[in-house]
């Protein structure tokens, strides 16, 4: 059996500070329809638990209404209110439907959800496993 390898204090605390790096970060996602990025952030770790308590009962329709609020919650220009005001949306996640199609929210959410993921190529593959 091999040793068992102890801690130290410098690894917890480097781990906080990488911990802490990741709270702000913030990555481009390529859009199709709209042959541009959108600038999204990285779920808080109680955004990905409530998108999982939310998407466990493996309904396709909860776990739609889990990703426009994902994506809605981290990418700040679809929470201009002059945005929602100009396409008439009554609810603001409703912005994330009158822009993007069901196909683009599930994309997107699964890249937001998945923000550290080297290869986002996978995207369709986690969709359909989803």
């Amino acid at each position: 059996m091999a040793e068992m390898k102890k801690v130290s204090l410098e690894q917890l605390i480097q781990k906080k500070l990488e911990k802490d790096g990741k709270k702000n970060a913030s990555k481009e996602i390529y859009v199709k329809s709209l042959d541009a990025y959108i600038t999204v952030t990285n779920p808080s770790d109680s955004q990905k638990i409530e998108f999982a308590d939310k998407t466990k009962e493996g309904s396709y329709v909860e776990m739609m209404k889990a990703y426009e609020k994902l994506i809605y919650d981290n990418c700040a220009m679809l929470r201009s209110k002059e945005l929602q005001k100009s396409i008439e949306v009554d609810y603001p996640y409703d912005t994330v439907k009158a822009i993007f199609d069901t196909d683009e929210i599930a994309e997107i959410g699964v890249k937001v959800l998945n923000f550290f993921d080297e290869d986002e190529d996978d995207a369709d593959e986690k969709i359909k496993n989803s």
